[in-house]
């Protein structure tokens, strides 16, 4: 067996980054970008006022209270060819360009309108209440680097500059297959020693979250050629996801399906509890993951393993969930030589976040992964983790931003 660190180590030097496609812009939202982006021009273009007012001449407010003429009104996204001259106002709107003349902008609320005039009661500094050109992005200003996940804001960003579309890192394609005679789909009603197949839609799930492209393959039952001929139709995809048939029984048949269609495996079996009975492969470019049958372990082993390559494949430089240290309520009992990743519910305590234990640890339970559970990380060195104790904890995928970092 070889340690969690050493796995982790090992896929992700296995693990390459996916070429680059041009999307129209809102469709490179949650890609990462595959090129820079130079703006083209200054945003905003024109000085504009950043309320609605009358556009003058602080000068001619020296003395105020000033009388002023007003030459003209000029709405948003229309421009006059008028000056504002000496003793003269243009009534102009927020977002209106600043007419040539005009070094400020006096709000509406602070003026008495008489029919073509105004009154100003009080002066106003040059500058007052103007947006300058090139206040948001100057033209020649990098505004998204290369390697840049694409939020809403830097959609915004870009729409602002003029792209219309962007080079981003493709999605992995990802094949999820689950193994097993006693599987039945989620349609069907499971009849005595029957279980609905869970494992392909946590995991077509989790695919998802993590930004990959997910479709399932039809239940193999457990037999050689069945497994077989599932992997050579997985081998389509970018990464291959299975769950059973990974142990050492009778009827584990997927580490000889795998050297059948000529996956190169690089480990079987990682320290870990729940997931030891993990497999790793490749063939040529493509990433196999031979998870373990229980829900939990599937799961787990996926969040820590699965889910960072997928995001390294999409050209994310963070690919790690976040991690937190939390203190341990309760003592718990584990493994004495593996590394425990221990479900548990956090709260905030006196001084700091608070770890209180799933009330079953069982790689079977997967209700004590919902709600928000973390991966308490326990050392192998103990065989149990005692309470009062800070201790690493795994979040789930968007309780916080990504780690550069894995807690293990």
């Amino acid at each position: 067996m070889i340690s969690p660190r050493e796995a982790l180590d090992q896929v992700l030097h296995t693990t390459p980054v996916l070429g680059a496609e041009r999307v129209a812009l809102l469709d490179a939202l949650g890609r990462v970008a595959a090129e820079g982006v130079v703006s083209p021009r200054n945003v905003p273009g024109a000085p504009y006022s950043a309320m609605d007012g009358f556009a003058v001449r602080h000068a001619d407010l020296a003395a105020a209270p000033a009388r002023l003429r007003v030459v003209g009104v000029q709405p948003a996204g229309t421009v006059l060819a008028t000056r504002v001259e000496a003793g003269t106002a243009l009534k102009i709107f927020t977002g209106s360009t600043i007419p040539d003349g005009a070094d400020a902008v006096v709000p509406i609320e602070h003026v008495e309108e008489r029919e073509d005039t105004i009154l100003v009661r009080q002066p106003c500094a040059p500058g007052a209440n103007i947006r300058d050109a090139g206040e948001d992005i100057r033209a020649g200003a990098v505004v998204v680097e290369e390697g840049r996940p694409i939020g809403a804001p830097e959609v915004g960003v870009l729409a602002s500059v003029g792209r219309a579309t962007l080079l981003v890192h493709a999605r992995p394609r990802v094949a999820v297959l689950s193994t097993g005679n006693e599987l039945v789909d989620v349609g069907e009603t499971p009849a005595r020693g029957q279980v609905v197949d869970t494992n392909a839609y946590v995991l077509a799930a989790a695919v998802r979250e993590a930004g990959g492209e997910a479709f399932v393959l039809p239940i193999a039952r457990d037999r050689p050629e069945e497994i077989q001929a599932r992997l050579v139709e997985a081998a389509r995809a970018d990464v291959i996801l299975s769950s059973g048939g990974v142990s050492v029984g009778d009827l584990d048949f997927v580490k000889g399906a795998l050297d059948a269609v000529r996956v190169e495996r690089l480990f079987w079996r990682v320290a870990q509890r729940p997931g030891r009975p993990l497999t790793f492969g490749r063939l040529g470019t493509r990433l196999f993951f031979g998870l373990p049958g229980n829900p939990v372990s599937a799961l787990v082993c996926f969040a820590l393993y699965a889910r960072p390559a997928l995001r390294r494949m999409q050209g994310h430089r963070r690919v790690h969930l976040p991690v937190v240290r939390a203190v341990l309520a309760t003592p718990l009992k584990k493994a004495p030589g593996l590394t425990e990743f221990a479900r548990v519910a956090l709260r905030d305590g006196a001084d700091g976040l608070v770890a209180t234990p799933a009330a079953s640890q069982s790689s079977g339970a997967l209700s004590a992964l919902a709600s928000g559970a973390g991966l308490l990380v326990g050392p192998p060195e103990l065989a149990e983790l005692p309470a009062g104790r800070a201790y690493p904890v795994v979040l789930p995928t968007d309780a916080a931003p990504p780690s550069e970092t894995p807690a293990f």
